[in-house]
């Protein structure tokens, strides 16, 4: 497709093009994904790389609709803005990791979680990355100690939308060959204008536009 939307999900895709064509899904079907399929998209986060092979990730997988609702009532950034898909979302996945004696765990989990992103798309699934969230909030409801850290929630199922691609930097403003050369380097407004703006304007329109009814009957 024109736009870089496969009609099919990321199913046969190329390297490349599954990387390109990966959306971030907040409209899911009801349908869950079954036992197999999960497995087979938290393999291929397990085989994500971390520092010193430490593998510091365990996945909390929940399919309970109660307990996602109540990760929907207390994941929220700032107490205003709530992630609405962690209860609409057949699955969600948290990756906790363990910091103890590894200052890369952020990063080795945040890896991890690209992987299932991925493979999960490469299976037709859609996912959305939630990381801006009240830590202690979160904790009672997945059962996660203090001595574990939530890194990210991840919202899965097969997907209920297409959203068109989004702002994408030019490659050549991301490409210094040997060393950083900052003339080549995107600025700050670039960024912002590719990133913060375009996903806080999505938010603010999704929160104060007005709700359709049902049409009217024929």
């Amino acid at each position: 497709m024109s736009d870089g939307r496969p009609s099919d999900g990321g199913v046969g895709l190329d390297f490349t093009t599954l990387a390109r064509t990966r959306r971030s899904i907040r409209r899911y079907r009801p349908d869950p994904p079954s036992e197999d399929v999960l497995l087979q998209v938290l393999e291929a986060a397990r085989w994500a790389p971390s520092a010193v092979n430490s593998q510091p990730w365990h996945f909390v997988v929940v399919r309970d609709a109660s307990r996602r609702r109540a990760l929907a009532d207390k994941a929220r950034l700032f107490r205003v803005f709530r992630w609405r898909h962690l209860a609409t979302a057949p699955v969600v996945v948290a990756i906790v990791g363990d910091p103890r004696g590894n200052r890369w765990m952020t990063v080795d989990c945040a890896l991890a979680g690209a992987n299932l992103m991925l493979a999960a798309h490469s299976l037709g699934l859609g996912t959305c990355w939630i990381g801006g969230f009240d830590q202690d909030a979160l904790r009672p409801v997945l059962g996660v100690p203090p001595e574990r850290e939530i890194v990210g929630l991840v919202t899965l199922g097969y997907p209920a939308e297409n959203p068109k691609p989004p702002p994408r930097i030019p490659l050549e403003r991301l490409i210094s060959w040997e060393v950083f050369d900052p003339s080549r380097a995107a600025g700050r407004l670039e960024r912002v204008t590719c990133s913060c703006l375009y996903s806080v304007r999505k938010r603010i329109l999704a929160m104060v536009r007005p709700r359709r009814g049902p049409g009217p009957v024929a």
